[in-house]
């Protein structure tokens, strides 16, 4: 029996990661649901075992969501999907549509007849693969991002799935974040203080060619209870430019105009960032490229 539920544990992970985005899941921003979710146990015909890797789930407030683990080969699966309330539960919506039903504090789920536990992830939980607050660890791919620190992650996701799609809509959002300080001072928050940039592009061959995108200074607030950008303090162009930004940087303004105005620092990590996002999700792009200027060749992944 114990060789047959190791199997079955096999099929509904590889079940599990087939997820993909269906649509949006709608506002479901008042949930008790929101957070972060990890795999407690499996069971089959009464037989349980703990996972033998980590597998964390995470609910957001906009309806989307995700699902993330470690392989049998050792390589990390992240899966997005949507997801909506039941009567007793969750639905996710994908290639493979999971319900989750309500089991005191827990969520179970059941796929080939194998009940999937999840417990709420400890505050601060983390490990390989694992969770901190609301951030999965390898989420930070589909933004360029590829640390494993849950506050820098919500500046590169909230400049994508915020800033960015105040452009028109492209194949790539890639944003490219200066962070000046970060102040852990506040209760509730931290403070990002930093120059923003979001660029837009579409496929050309090898080549990634930048269609839109702008320039952001400013302050993210940043919850300590999610990891999720609360608001933003933008500085303001033009002839406000000046003030705006001695208002919002403070003892951090001299530092904010070195990094805005080296332009070459900025290009680097550019290179950098897009490189991190062509190589940690596996694409096959060698060069970014602006309009009327020559492409930039990418840095390879390492080896």
């Amino acid at each position: 029996m114990k060789k047959k539920l190791a199997v079955l544990l096999s099929m509904a992970m590889v079940l599990t990661f087939a997820l993909a985005a269906c649509g949006g899941g709608g506002d479901v921003s008042d949930s008790k649901y929101i957070g972060t979710w990890v795999v407690d146990s499996m069971s089959f015909a009464g037989e349980a075992d703990a996972p033998d890797t980590d597998m964390t789930l995470v609910l957001n407030g906009d309806g989307t969501g995700t699902f993330s683990g470690v392989d049998e080969d050792g390589n990390e699966e992240v899966s997005s999907f949507t997801w909506s309330l039941t009567n007793d539960g969750l639905k996710t919506d994908g290639d493979v549509k999971m319900k989750f039903k309500e089991d005191g504090d827990d969520l179970v789920a059941k796929i080939l007849g194998v009940e999937m536990r999840f417990v709420r992830a400890a505050e601060g939980e983390s490990s390989e693969g694992g969770s901190e607050g609301g951030f999965t660890f390898g989420d930070g791919a589909a933004y360029g991002y590829g640390g494993d620190d849950p506050v820098e992650a919500a500046c590169y996701k909230y400049m994508v799935e915020t800033v960015g799609k105040n452009f028109d809509a492209a194949e790539y959002s890639i944003p490219t974040v200066n962070i000046i300080n970060e102040d852990f001072t506040p209760e509730d928050e931290v403070l990002v203080y930093g120059n923003f940039w979001v660029e837009n592009y579409n496929a050309d061959g090898d080549t990634l060619k930048c269609v839109s995108g702008g320039n952001f200074p400013g302050c993210m607030h940043v919850s300590k209870a999610d990891n999720t950008v609360t608001a933003f303090d933008q500085v303001a162009d033009g002839g406000e430019f000046e003030e705006s930004a001695k208002e919002i940087f403070g003892d951090n303004y001299d530092d904010f105009m070195k990094v805005y105005s080296d332009s070459d620092a900025r290009a680097e990590n550019r290179k950098i960032t897009v490189s991190d996002f062509v190589n940690l999700n596996g694409l096959d792009f060698k060069y970014y490229q602006d309009e009327g200027w020559d492409p930039v060749e990418l840095y390879p992944a390492a080896e």
